[in-house]
């Protein structure tokens, strides 16, 4: 077998764009990866000029640097269309008089996207904890020097300090679930369940919650559910999350509704409130880590900003899909959907 078809084989089936340049700046080559990454110039490049092959400025500019000097060393810069990123190795070959150019493009967008996602992450925790932690250092000094002498201050100081440190313990619980979850340490095991039975103890155990504010909270199931097929701790934690969200956010005199069916089998859960609402701008968003509708109020009523990443992770464990319907001071129902058995 030739050297030049093993070459030839081993650029087309590269997951890594190459094109290679002539000394005058015409295409001599381009693999099946840069004519599908680039498609203004598919269906071949050969002949074709350097400024038809490549749209960046950027990597021009360094492309026509390398055509002046005829040479240069290895270069890498990085470009972007706005969507995608590509790192780019650029590679000058000198044989005595001849000269030519090789670019190997490597995508890097999903790289990107999760550098994006790790800073935005530690931007988001590092808040998260700040303000009660500014909370609980202002509340303590201010203890120390001389506060306590006051046993309505103290007392008042010190539920501050007691709610502060539970939000930041919520957070910690739920960034150490969410890490399991997403890094698949916090396994699913899938047994036959009863959907009507995890539904209603649920349920029971926020009728005091729903009571102290004024809420009626109910729960509406057939005569008979088939099993489901789940992991019941976990599916018990997407339920608490959706009903305290329910709760947190239905005003004194509301109602929040649980029922459960059959749908084309699998079993449907519908956890309905009279709520506030969502918009239907933030609904595609509101399973992102740490976002928030209304964060001021949020953050008041305890919410980490974790509980429906959380959520939506268990019930993608599960095979499952999850469904919003909301409106601004209309309510909104969370729907999830996990396999029937049988």
């Amino acid at each position: 077998m030739g050297k030049n078809l093993i070459l030839e084989t081993m650029a087309r089936e590269m997951q890594t764009g190459v094109v290679v340049f002539d000394k005058n700046g015409s295409a001599l080559y381009a693999n099946p990866f840069f004519l599908k990454s680039f498609p203004p110039v598919s269906g071949g490049v050969e002949g074709k000029s350097v400024f038809e092959c490549i749209k960046s400025e950027r990597l021009l500019k360094s492309v026509e640097v390398f055509l002046k000097k005829r040479g240069g060393a290895s270069e890498d810069i990085e470009i972007s269309d706005g969507t995608r990123h590509f790192s780019v190795h650029i590679v000058p070959i000198k044989d005595k008089a001849d000269f030519s150019l090789i670019l190997f493009l490597q995508d890097i967008t999903e790289e990107k996207r999760v550098e994006t996602i790790k800073r935005d992450f530690v931007a988001n925790v590092s808040h998260e904890l700040r303000t009660p932690l500014a909370s609980i250092k202002g509340y303590s000094e201010t203890l120390l020097e001389g506060g306590m002498d006051d046993p309505d201050t103290l007392r008042e100081f010190l539920r501050v300090i007691d709610r502060h440190a539970t939000r930041m313990s919520r957070l910690i619980d739920d960034l150490l679930i969410l890490s399991r979850l997403e890094s698949h340490q916090m396994t699913i095991v899938a047994s036959p369940i009863d959907p009507g039975e995890l539904v209603s103890s649920t349920v029971s155990g926020f009728q005091k919650q729903a009571r102290d504010k004024g809420i009626t909270l109910s729960v509406i199931l057939p005569g008979e559910l088939p099993k489901a097929l789940g992991d019941r701790d976990r599916l018990e934690q997407v339920m608490v999350n959706l009903l305290d969200n329910a709760i947190k956010y239905t005003p004194s005199g509301g109602k929040v509704k649980v029922s459960a069916c059959q749908e084309d089998g699998f079993i449907r859960v519908d956890v309905e409130d009279t709520g506030i609402g969502i918009p239907e701008g933030d609904i595609s968003r509101i399973f992102e880590r740490f976002y928030r509708v209304d964060k001021a109020r949020s953050r008041e009523l305890g919410g980490t900003g974790l509980g429906l990443a959380i959520v939506k992770h268990i019930i993608q464990g599960h095979n499952g899909r999850l469904h919003v319907e909301s409106a601004p001071g209309k309510g909104s129902v969370f729907s999830f959907f996990i396999r029937a058995c049988g």
